[in-house]
């Protein structure tokens, strides 16, 4: 379906020309700087990384080559490729860009948005057809480099009502609140919360979404367990005997995705606690692991193959004319295992 209201291609995407301008300069100095070779002074050195900062400027390292014909690579930002939800995106990108003769060329950001800023940065100077970038929080930076871009850009995993271009994903909110009407619903009342880092968007997002949707009938999360670590199944573990020590009787913990709560899971049966007669375990990202476990985890899952595809199939329509949805909001499933 077509969205009337669709953004076009942006096309002010600042040339070697006008930097040499704003910075009173010659076009060959401005090739020097930002190459790092041939002679320039340092004060014509500073007044062109002045300008290229301010205009947000990216250098073609393309010109000369393949400048003259469009490219046939996509770049893909996630955050990891140790978290399964983002294989199986890379996974429906790939299989979609295959199709229409297109190939991802992927950068890992590691949840660090300065990074993700310099892959941004990085992987448009080689002029990419496209880019699909995870999540909706960049730094402002960022944000500028890719709304003054000429390509189709797709922002996945969540969503927002005024993305940079077009964003494919889930309400992450909506995700959190989800199992918390679940935990509700069962009765429990005593509530823990593991997650790997507060800062991570779309975690904090579903966290905060579950907190609201037990504070509506006076409730509330009565502790939590933070790593600063990848997404591993020892930190789910780790964080359920930390939460234990602090809060005994917890009744039902929250954890931050399907990992976590395989390591919560592992604990449980390590120790003898009776799951889910003393304690619920909830989760997110309906990972296969978490359904082959001794007993099924409850989650809530996303569709995380067909996001990939679709935000792929979203750059090759804008690309061939088509005018994709601007916002697509994918839902969710809860799934009711065995531990709540």
């Amino acid at each position: 379906m077509s969205d009337k209201n669709a953004k076009p291609l942006p096309s002010n995407r600042q040339t070697l020309r006008e930097v040499a301008k704003a910075a009173n300069v010659s076009e060959m100095t401005v090739s020097r700087v930002l190459r790092k070779k041939g002679s320039f002074s340092d004060k014509a050195r500073d007044r062109v990384l002045k300008v290229v900062e301010e205009l947000g400027y990216i250098p073609n390292r393309l010109a000369g080559s393949l400048a003259t014909s469009r490219s046939d690579l996509v770049a893909v930002i996630v955050p990891s490729l140790t978290n399964q939800i983002f294989n199986e995106v890379l996974a429906g990108i790939t299989a979609q860009l295959d199709k229409a003769g297109y190939r991802a060329v992927v950068g890992i950001s590691e949840y660090d948005l300065e990074r993700g800023e310099d892959l941004i940065r990085s992987m448009l100077s080689w002029r990419p057809a496209g880019l699909i970038v995870s999540n909706t929080e960049h730094t402002d930076r960022a944000r500028k480099i890719m709304a003054d871009a000429d390509i189709p850009i797709v922002e996945i995993m969540d969503m927002t009502d005024n993305p940079i271009d077009i964003c494919v994903g889930i309400n992450q909110a909506d995700a959190g609140a989800e199992m918390a009407r679940h935990f509700v619903e069962r009765g429990y009342r005593r509530i823990g919360y593991i997650g790997w880092r507060e800062t991570e968007s779309p975690a904090a997002k579903r966290f905060n979404g579950f907190r609201d949707k037990l504070r509506e009938v006076g409730l509330d999360v009565v502790d939590t367990a933070y790593f600063d670590k990848a997404h591993e199944v020892e930190m789910g573990k780790l964080g359920l005997q930390e939460l234990f020590i602090r809060y005994p009787d917890l009744d039902a913990v929250y954890f931050v995705d399907d990992l976590a709560a395989v390591g919560g899971l592992l604990h449980c049966i390590e120790t003898g606690i009776d799951v889910p007669g003393s304690l619920a375990l909830g989760s997110f990202g309906g990972l296969k692991i978490g359904q082959l476990t001794p007993k099924k985890i409850t989650t809530v899952r996303l569709k995380r193959f067909e996001t990939g595809k679709i935000s792929a199939k979203a750059i090759v329509d804008r690309l061939n004319g088509k005018n994709p949805r601007r916002i697509r909001n994918l839902g969710f499933e809860l799934i009711v295992g065995e531990t709540s």
